[in-house]
């Protein structure tokens, strides 16, 4: 979704929570969409919308840049934590008796004495605020870092069910030429019976017969093997058995099988043109905004090699108490300030030299990147394009080629056509079917590829799903967080116990 339409959308979700009262609870709950499914029940009737929840829910890929993301938070932290004061505590006791009775006390005791220091850095020309701001630029690409792992998780899942939407597709069309075969063979064992010349057909029909059973059976063990990769893309081992709804876009009714009415094939009208699509693919992509912020901590980096040089200005304070058997007590309070520094000439040069170089790298990865995500938003609209031509041509062919078959067969039993026209035709029948699938998926993966290029999602996703993705991106690293320190103390309790030997 470009960035024009999810504004317009947003206004509108808005002005519908003015007007119906709508909470903030509520727009938290639409948040949660994509997260609400986590497992599959037996008897599941599962939508786009559900695999990718259940994904959310499971991915270990996910939790890696979670976790990752945790790091770099933690590393801000410790980066800020140069600025904090160094406290310092001691307690001790001392006890001395000294066989020297003349020249020295019998019995010397200290009693527990008390000190505390406070140190703290002051200023250090810049080398800590460098510092932090290098691990808080990683922490914005560790954030879209993780922000990408759910793209790439909703793109496989998407891929992966359309897969399944095509291959079950395949599976009807093949087991209607496979039936299609057996009542040919049948035909033409009835007419050879009444014409001894025409037993040609039968061996010939047999022999189809047996290529269609081939084929079914291949379309079958397609279709299990597209369901386990489904399964794999949502992270789900032995699952409850389930199926898959159609959608908007790949609505497959076993059109020319059993029925001829054809739902109207309106093509999805995207929300932007080929003009600005490049640009909505820089200002959305996840990948080109971790390059970004890698390229402002390097940059962050290079400051500090530069500034090593320099000083580091810190103060000092502490108070101590002491107090012995001999009546006497002391304390002290002490105050400083301090300036030190040091410094290898000659590895701060080739140290500055190596930073900026790296800088350079980073640059050039940048545009590099955004030169190759331009062609590559330019193919896939190609892409789309293309397939959008293709697919009406062939529902007229697939129609054609049904009525066809239609004619045929009954010229073929009232012997006007012989059996090689009857199979020509349902040759063309079975491979304008095969096309008009194919053509269904093609448009459906080159929707996909658009989606994954610009990282937009413009089909099955609905708009909650849209405007979290990629404008609630702090909601998403909150429930990520939710649903993952929930079974965060079963789950290592249960690999510590796998662990060990």
């Amino acid at each position: 979704m470009s960035e024009l339409s999810a504004y317009s959308a947003h206004k509108q979700h808005k002005a519908k929570q003015v007007k119906t009262g709508v909470t903030k609870d509520t727009n938290s709950h639409e948040h949660e969409e994509l997260f609400r499914k986590a497992y599959i029940q037996k008897g599941d009737v599962l939508s786009v919308t559900d695999c990718v929840s259940i994904a959310f829910n499971n991915s270990p890929i996910i939790r890696k840049y979670k976790y990752q993301l945790d790091v770099a938070k933690s590393n801000v932290g410790i980066a800020k934590s140069e600025y904090f004061p160094v406290i310092g505590a001691g307690v001790g006791f001392s006890n001395i008796n000294n066989q020297n009775h003349t020249d020295y006390v019998r019995h010397y005791r200290e009693f527990p004495t008390v000190a505390v220091t406070i140190n703290k850095l002051v200023w250090d020309f810049g080398k800590t605020t460098s510092l932090i701001k290098m691990e808080e630029f990683y922490k914005i690409g560790a954030e879209y870092e993780f922000v990408d792992s759910l793209c790439e998780t909703l793109f496989d899942v998407k891929e992966k069910y359309y897969t399944l939407l095509y291959r079950k597709s395949r599976v009807a069309i093949e087991k209607k030429d496979y039936e299609l075969n057996e009542e040919l063979l049948d035909l033409a064992e009835k007419i050879a019976q009444k014409d001894p010349l025409r037993k040609a057909d039968v061996s010939s029909a047999r022999l189809n017969l047996g290529i269609a059973r081939v084929r079914y059976h291949q379309a079958v063990n397609d279709y299990k093997n597209a369901k386990i990769d489904l399964d794999n893309a949502m992270w789900v081992e032995q699952p409850e058995d389930y199926t898959i709804k159609s959608t908007d876009t790949y609505s497959y009714n076993n059109e020319f099988i059993d029925t001829t009415v054809l739902k109207e094939f309106i093509p999805e009208s995207l929300p932007f043109d080929r003009k600005t699509a490049p640009e909505i693919a820089y200002k959305n992509s996840p990948d080109l905004k971790v390059l970004i912020a890698t390229y402002k901590a390097m940059e962050q980096s290079l400051n500090y090699i530069k500034r090593t040089y320099f000083p580091e200005l810190k103060a000092s304070a502490g108070y101590g108490f002491n107090n012995t058997n001999l009546e006497k007590s002391n304390s002290s309070w002490a105050v400083g300030v301090s300036m030190d520094s040091s410094v290898n000439l000659m590895n701060l040069r080739h140290s500055i030299k190596g930073a900026d170089a790296q800088l350079n790298i980073a640059d050039n990865e940048i545009v590099l990147f955004k030169k190759n995500l331009y062609y590559k938003v330019n193919r896939a609209l190609n892409n789309l394009t293309k397939a959008e031509l293709e697919f009406p041509i062939t529902q007229v062919s697939a129609s054609n080629a049904y009525t066809h078959l239609q004619i045929v067969i009954d010229d073929y039993e009232h012997q006007k056509e012989d059996y090689v026209a009857m199979q020509a035709a349902r040759t063309n029948y079975h491979s304008a079917l095969v096309a008009y699938v194919e053509a269904l998926y093609a448009y459906n993966v080159a929707l996909i590829n658009v989606e994954r290029a610009t990282h937009s999602h413009l089909i099955d996703i609905h708009h909650k799903g849209e405007h979290a993705v990629h404008y609630h991106s702090n909601e998403l690293v909150e429930h990520v967080t939710k649903w993952l320190n929930c079974d965060e103390k079963e789950k290592r309790k249960r690999q510590r116990k796998e662990y060990q030997l």
